[in-house]
């Protein structure tokens, strides 16, 4: 495979852009083997790859940072140097548009004196700025990360924020801007508040014929032509009756049931509010009732520790797991063994932490399958799906 990228080796983006696609896919099917060896799994099925290994990712958080001649810069960290910025002109795992997008950002930053944000000092303006991209409409969400208050944004930097608006204006994808500020200590790009300065205040995504909003903190999986395989394979394992979708996001996969495997009520459960307000406004845009699907914004934990008053319990076959990459927490775990739904469907993209979970399962369930997939082509990273049978 030729590598394709100019930035390669140097960026910590893609670490393995120059391996054949065929043995990147082998090598990381071999690694999730090795990783449950031990666990008697009845069925590994072979790797799915994505459908695309070039432009998949439908979200970048690209980094503002500065040359030591002061040229303020954009792009991604360094390989293994954290504290280096790499100046992108392209990745070929995001968007066409990357580079037109990081030099407008910059050209704007240069001639309105705006500093990047440096970690070590805590000073500077500029921390991030987030691409989000819908693959089906070819529509570009950005949000600016920025320090400061909203006083300041909204009055002394009022113009200065109109302008980056204006010189967007020249990017037809472009539909829809945010800034956000951000004043933690610590280097991300989590939002403390955010400000919708342009255009539409939702992108769509279409999965499998259901939309999705996208907004600056929903989250949607990184890969969205491979995502619909991973939500079909997910359906083909839903049997007859009620679904707890247990961080469930804004309902991804529990919209998927909703249209396509009515079998029995289905509720999601996610912590964040944004979240199930979103997911609700998913179930409005696709037409889909609330007879069957209810949306709870809680604590899973906490909601766990409720179900058993409900009499939805009685007849709740499936469990779906899509966990942050933490995993689960003892308390969850403990539950789930003692609810003793039929199925379990645990989605996990951190193979470590599902190794750890799936030992407090086994003496209740019996792995059926192990699914992995690549959402996420030339990096060390995998998607699986775990299906456990109650014994």
């Amino acid at each position: 495979m030729n590598i394709l990228c100019s930035h390669f080796g140097k960026c910590g983006g893609c670490q393995t852009q120059n391996l054949d696609y065929n043995i990147q896919l082998l090598e990381k099917e071999n690694f999730v083997r090795e990783i449950f060896k031990e666990f008697n799994v009845e069925d590994f099925q072979k790797i799915i790859p994505s459908p695309d290994i070039w432009y998949y990712r439908n979200k970048m958080e690209f980094v503002f940072g500065k040359e030591k001649n002061g040229e303020i810069i954009a792009g991604l960290r360094e390989k293994n140097k954290f504290y280096k910025v790499v100046d992108l002109k392209e990745c070929r795992i995001s968007v066409d548009e990357v580079s037109e997008i990081l030099e407008i950002a910059k050209k704007w930053a240069k001639e309105n004196n705006l500093q990047p944000y440096d970690f070590f000092t805590h000073k500077g303006k500029l921390r991030y700025i987030v691409v989000k991209h819908s693959k089906t409409y070819n529509e570009i969400m950005l949000n600016v990360i920025v320090t400061g208050t909203k006083y300041q944004i909204q009055n002394n930097e009022k113009e200065i924020f109109e302008d980056i608006v204006k010189r967007y204006n020249s990017l037809s994808s472009v539909s829809s801007i945010y800034l956000s500020i951000n004043n933690n200590v610590s280097d991300n790009a989590i939002p403390q508040e955010i400000f919708h300065l342009y255009g539409k205040k939702y992108i769509k995504e279409d999965i499998n014929g259901i939309e999705y909003l996208i907004s600056p903190t929903i989250f949607l999986q990184t890969n969205p032509r491979c995502c619909k395989d991973l939500y079909r394979l997910i359906l083909d394992e839903i049997i007859e009756g009620n679904t707890l979708d247990l961080y469930c996001g804004s309902g991804g996969i529990t919209l998927q049931i909703a249209k396509y495997k009515p079998v029995g009520k289905i509720i999601g459960i996610d912590a964040s509010k944004e979240n199930i307000e979103v997911a609700f406004e998913n179930l409005k845009i696709n037409s889909i009732s609330l007879d069957i699907v209810e949306f709870i914004n809680e604590n899973v934990e906490n909601f766990l520790l409720k179900l058993w008053k409900s009499k939805f319990l009685s007849n709740l076959s499936n469990v779906i797991l899509d966990p942050p990459r933490p995993g689960l927490s003892k308390k969850v775990k403990s539950i789930i063994n003692e609810i003793n739904a039929n199925k379990i469907i645990y989605v996990s993209c951190n193979p470590k932490t599902l190794y750890e979970d799936l030992k407090s399962f086994i003496k209740f369930y019996k792995i059926k399958k192990i699914i992995p997939i690549d959402m996420f082509p030339h990096t060390p990273h995998i998607e699986i799906i775990c299906v456990l049978e109650h014994r």
